[in-house]
């Protein structure tokens, strides 16, 4: 079959759902959960029934060996071994899931959403309050022979008994003979039916590298959804939080010897399932050791407390290719982290720097590289004049910085949580400055208070707050030029402490108009 070429057919409905659960039609592993709600279901049936139509089913004949569901709708498909090419469902996988379970359920809880009746009275599709009742029909005794004539047999007794096997009687031929159309496309790549997916998909879901790499990764040795599962499991076992799928993707990527862009993360569908494990179990222990590091050196506990989701793969990389880093290496991992973060360094980073600052992390770890970045000074004007927002990379930045000196009490006096503060969350901000920079970085501290209209009331300052007298008298004065020699005075120091390197601001043509907010987010 010509990839170029769809081939239309008709297909009934019976031989469809008979072909699911043989194994003969597929639900790969990219495709969304089964989300319908009971109304839509039994939507669907009353179409049916009335002949209306209910659409078009789109199948991908692939010799793609691909991930794919083996309980549909509780239902257990057939795990003979498969023949290729072979049939996935790319659009349809609602109805026809609703088709199985309604048809093929094998009995359970009586709330079961399978539970579905066909009332021989009203002419209507209904979740019954019942396993069995003597005036509904249960459609999941309706396509065996043997099981609709017992259930016929059951009406007998009743007055109105021939009405209702007549009624059951149209049931079956309407559901055996409902014909639906369904349009092939032929043997392209995963890549190629992308797009076709995403177009087709009714709640435009697009395809992410991950389910991509889920679905073609996949073999009887090895399963990419269970390793990453295990790795983020593990990371939430340390109490650290928020690392996707994605970003546990590129790290198994990098522990393969490959890189962290999509199109190196594609070559992991040219290993085995023994390298692929291998990969995984690898990158498994390196998160643990890399999570440990950074809940007890940089007090984070969510992943997206990170400026960049880089620095997880970069850090597991590290830790992957040296299990047990001396005390050198790891100061200066530490005064990377702190380097890339007060530079934006990674906001703005193409595909080949992405791929040279991991040959970097590599290269250091292995000893062939002496330190992992140039000191050279640090321009920390966005650091501090750039609004506030936790959305940004410069404001998280700043917000670590904070963070890092590990206070204990609020300005306001109260004790503050650590692990709290390890998470991201805007609320244990407030600000603390003259009126024109209220919105920006350089005026947040942590409390969880409206403190600024309660100057007067405040206790004697603590030095972890990184303000100072003169801080203090400028807000009250409203003095904004003094409040920035001040307070930037400070973060300078805990830049420069942190990182080693000289650093520089200007604010002559600072403007509140002119910093926007810009989601520096990569994950």
């Amino acid at each position: 079959m010509s990839k170029r070429d769809p081939k239309p057919e008709v297909l009934r409905l019976e031989e469809l759902a008979i072909l699911v659960k043989t194994g003969d039609i597929k639900l790969p592993r990219f495709q969304r959960p089964f989300v319908w709600r009971r109304v839509d279901m039994l939507k669907l049936l009353d179409s049916i029934y009335k002949g209306y139509p209910i659409g078009s089913l789109l199948l991908w004949n692939s010799s793609q060996r691909l991930k794919s569901e083996r309980d549909i709708a509780g239902l257990k498909v057939s795990d003979e071994p498969t023949f290729y090419p072979t049939n996935y469902l790319l659009d349809g996988q609602q109805r026809l899931t609703t088709l199985c379970g309604a048809l093929f359920w094998e009995g359970g809880p009586v709330n079961s959403v399978w539970n579905i009746h066909f009332d021989l009275e009203s002419e209507e599709f209904i979740h019954s309050k019942t396993v069995d009742s003597a005036t509904t029909y249960p459609l999941n005794k309706l396509i065996d022979t043997t099981d609709f004539i017992h259930q016929c047999m059951k009406l007998a007794h009743l007055e109105d008994s021939k009405l209702y096997t007549g009624r059951a009687e149209r049931l079956l031929r309407t559901i055996k003979d409902y014909k639906i159309a369904v349009v092939k496309i032929g043997d392209m790549s995963i890549e190629e039916v992308a797009p076709i997916f995403e177009r087709i998909n009714s709640t435009g879901r697009k395809l992410t590298i991950v389910d991509l790499m889920m679905a073609a990764t996949w073999s009887n040795g090895f399963d990419l959804s269970a390793e990453i599962q295990i790795i983020q499991k593990s990371c939430e076992e340390l109490g650290f939080t928020g690392v996707s799928e994605a970003i546990v993707l590129r790290s198994i990527a990098a522990a393969a010897g490959l890189g962290v862009n999509k199109d190196d993360i594609q070559k992991l569908r040219n290993l085995n399932s023994d390298e692929l494990s291998l990969a995984a179990q690898n990158c498994q222990k390196a998160v643990v050791s890399a999570t440990t590091w950074i809940i007890e050196e940089l007090f984070i506990r969510e992943a997206s407390y990170l400026p960049y989701g880089l620095f997880f793969t970069y850090l597991v990389e590290l830790f992957r290719v040296v299990p047990y880093p001396s005390k050198p290496i790891l100061e200066e991992a530490k005064a990377w982290f702190w380097y890339t973060s007060c530079t934006l360094h990674f906001g703005g980073a193409s595909t080949g720097d992405i791929t040279r600052d991991l040959a970097n992390i590599r290269d250091f770890a292995t000893g062939n590289r002496a330190q992992l970045f140039q000191r050279n000074p640090i321009d920390i004007s966005r650091l501090l004049f750039d609004k506030f927002s936790l959305k940004n990379a410069s404001s998280t930045a700043f917000a670590l910085l904070l963070l890092s000196i590990q206070p204990t009490t609020s300005l306001s006096g109260v004790p503050i949580d650590l692990e709290l503060l390890g998470e991201k969350n805007s609320k244990v901000f407030s600000r603390i400055s003259p009126d024109s920079l209220v919105d920006l970085n350089i005026a947040v501290v942590f409390d969880n208070r409206k403190i600024r209209k309660k100057l007067e009331f405040l206790p004697d300052l603590l030095p972890e707050h990184l303000l100072d007298i003169v801080c203090m008298e400028a807000t009250k004065s409203n003095d904004a030029g003094a409040f920035i020699d001040a307070r930037s005075a400070v973060i300078s120091k805990l830049v420069e402490f942190a990182t080693g390197c000289r650093t520089v601001f200007n604010y002559e043509n600072f403007s509140y108009n002119y910093f926007e907010e810009v989601d520096e987010s990569d994950d």
